[in-house]
């Protein structure tokens, strides 16, 4: 092998250098291939490769994936669970209503009921609750409610008695509290010093009657 001359490395360094810069250029306006186009192979593709594709990902696979599943409307309801938070939620209610707030209390008592709609008392401290925030249409509508469960219910008649006399309604007021001693309201007597009754106390049949009691 012949030795190159002292006198031709420079050079020989120059060219090799300007090799490199060449190469590494061809190499970066290399031609890209074009890419195979899908869309006229599928239809639904939309631009996506097949590569990554599996059956399980077709619409068709997914809708019966879902039909398998089980419908939340199915799953079974533990009756026991959802009047143990009734009663919670119906407490929750009464310890505003004894502090004065009356809308937290609402709150509670619609929660109560959404847990257990045949929690009787629910719907006569909801409908006080509604009463002490002159909410007068509420209360009604409350009751009317309940009427339709319980229509013997003489709670149910002593508060109507209260929103018909809250409302100027004493005549209706004194037949509704009549209605519940009737069915057994247990203290009648309520009636001589609940506020909800001071229009009714002033009527002459309300101060007739009560020398019966």
């Amino acid at each position: 092998m012949k030795r190159i001359s002292e006198s031709w490395k420079p050079y020989y360094l120059i060219l090799t250098v300007l090799l490199l810069v060449v190469t590494v250029v061809s190499d970066q306006y290399h031609p890209v291939p074009e890419a195979m186009n899908h869309d006229s192979d599928d239809s639904h593709n939309h631009g996506h490769s097949h590569d990554h594709a599996s059956p399980s990902d077709s619409p068709k696979s997914l809708d019966k994936a879902f039909g398998q599943a089980p419908d939340p409307g199915t799953i079974p309801v533990d009756p026991a669970r959802e009047h143990r938070m009734a009663i919670f939620h119906y407490n929750e209610g009464n310890k505003f209503l004894s502090k004065g707030d009356w809308k937290e209390a609402v709150v509670n008592y619609k929660m109560a009921l959404h847990h257990d709609k045949a929690l009787n008392e629910v719907y006569i401290n909801m409908s006080n609750a509604y009463l002490k925030g002159e909410q007068y249409g509420e209360a009604k509508k409350t009751l009317e409610t309940f009427k339709t469960q319980a229509p013997e219910n003489p709670h149910l008649y002593y508060n109507l008695a209260c929103y018909y006399s809250l409302t100027h309604q004493e005549a209706t007021s004194f037949k509704a509290l009549q209605q519940a001693i009737r069915l057994g309201y247990n203290n009648p007597k309520d009636a001589q010093s609940d506020p909800d009754l001071a229009n009714l106390r002033q009527t002459p049949e309300f101060k007739k009657w009560v020398k019966t009691l």
